[in-house]
């Protein structure tokens, strides 16, 4: 009997240059733009309906982006933003991450911080802002203790119900069978808290930045959040909805950039749900 051996297959779809083209496709082919253009399309019937003045023409906006970046005064200025949030945001994630470790693992000690997680979580990111200005001052302190009193709550409770959501049975095993405390925590602990961990850092950045600008508005001498109220001493809509757009271009750069690339590939072994229902 003869055998008709199978000729090797050029999988195309394979292939890197087919790859890169599929990869600038769905990035120029996506409803990201569709939202963008829906949203520029609307913010310009709005300038026509309106005063100018008030609403400024998106061009007008695009322009004056353009020339605050080809002057340097954006990226100037994005440093001092970037160094007071994160600043504070890394002291947060440190006192959340333990607060809330210890919410998790020790009931005894939750009622003592409980109630001060929750009023943290309720209080307006504004109160942190002006209070810290206030005892602060214009010093890099205000942004830090704003930022870590403003987002430690988030962060603590994403890692307390990470350290809840802990497989008992998994522990119990580990130890039946004497497995060293190094491999229980790298094999068993932190793959588990991953993903909680990586909402408490999303989470917990997105707030940062917001109550650091909060902080910039009312007592800085450079920034984002310094700019902005420059903006609004001048009654220029432009200026606002310029920096505002530039520094959420930022956050949308480090996000896809850096944060979900990083969610992507440390939580790259747990199975992908393609549909719910």
């Amino acid at each position: 009997m003869a055998v008709i051996a199978e000729s090797p297959r050029n999988d195309v779809d394979s292939s890197p240059h087919k790859h890169v083209l599929q990869s600038l496709k769905d990035f120029f082919i996506s409803p990201r733009w569709l939202a963008a253009s829906l949203f520029i399309g609307v913010w310009h019937v709005g300038s026509v309906l309106m005063d100018t003045r008030v609403v400024p023409p998106p061009l007008t906006v695009f322009r004056l982006m353009w020339r605050i970046l080809i002057t340097g005064l954006f990226f100037e200025h994005l440093g001092a933003s970037l160094v007071r949030i994160m600043s504070g945001f890394v002291v947060c994630l440190v006192v959340g991450t333990v607060i809330g470790v210890i919410m998790g693992s020790r009931r005894s000690w939750e009622p003592l911080f409980k109630d001060l997680v929750i009023l943290c979580l309720t209080m307006p990111g504004l109160i942190y802002s002006l209070l810290a200005v206030m005892f602060f001052g214009l010093s890099l302190m205000a942004p830090i203790v704003a930022v870590s009193a403003g987002t430690f709550p988030f962060i603590a409770v994403n890692i307390r119900e990470g350290v809840r959501a802990l497989d008992k049975d998994l522990l119990d095993m580990g130890r039946v069978y004497h497995v060293p405390r190094r491999k229980v925590i790298t094999q068993i602990i932190l793959p588990a808290l991953l993903p909680f961990f990586l909402a408490a850092i999303r989470t917990g950045f997105a707030i940062a930045w917001k109550i650091s600008t909060l902080v910039e508005v009312f007592g800085a001498q450079s920034g984002v959040g310094y700019m902005i109220r420059a903006g609004f001493d001048a009654f220029s809509v432009a200026q606002i909805a310029a920096w505002s757009l530039l520094f959420g271009g930022v956050m949308l750069s480090i996000e896809y950039g850096i944060l979900e690339p990083a969610d992507r590939y440390l939580a790259r072994w747990r199975p992908k749900v393609g549909r719910m229902i």
